[in-house]
């Protein structure tokens, strides 16, 4: 049987900040959570607030010829197919040079089916249709005060 899975990694905020960091000051699990499922898909999206220029101006020089930029209200979104340079760039590059996570939103997905999602700058994730041997893996790279919920 599959169940949809949602996890919260806890986060605290500085003083004037929303901008959410783990609490153990890390994204170690970042690493072991993206290549994992880097592997089961075929089409990435990352979204960037319109504020966040120097993400966005990264992106844009990265070579990507698949990658489209779709401008929205407040908000840039990168979408195209998984190419080793873009896998390289998630699985290397997640932080700007004051350790915060660069992408409010990152999916992955296999066509047009979505197979993981990380929301809110790498704190928040949704896996649909996760199975037992996913859960297990998830739980093993997560900080043990991450929050699970499954239905």
């Amino acid at each position: 049987m599959q169940n949809n899975l949602f996890f919260h990694i806890p986060f605290y905020t500085h003083d004037n900040s929303a901008f959410p960091k783990p609490v153990n000051g890390n994204y170690n699990y970042w690493v072991s959570l993206i290549n994992y499922f880097l592997e089961k898909t075929d089409t990435i999206e990352i979204h960037c607030w319109d504020e966040e220029v120097d993400t966005i101006e990264e992106i844009k020089a990265l070579p990507l010829s698949t990658f489209k930029m779709i401008k929205e209200e407040n908000i840039t979104i990168f979408k195209g197919n998984k190419t080793s340079n873009l896998s390289n760039y998630l699985l290397n590059h997640y932080t700007n040079n004051i350790e915060e996570f660069k992408w409010f939103t990152v999916n992955l997905d296999l066509g047009m089916v979505p197979m993981f999602h990380s929301g809110h700058w790498g704190t928040e994730f949704f896996v649909p249709n996760v199975t037992e041997k996913e859960i297990a893996v998830i739980k093993s790279v997560t900080p043990s005060e991450t929050r699970f919920h499954q239905y």
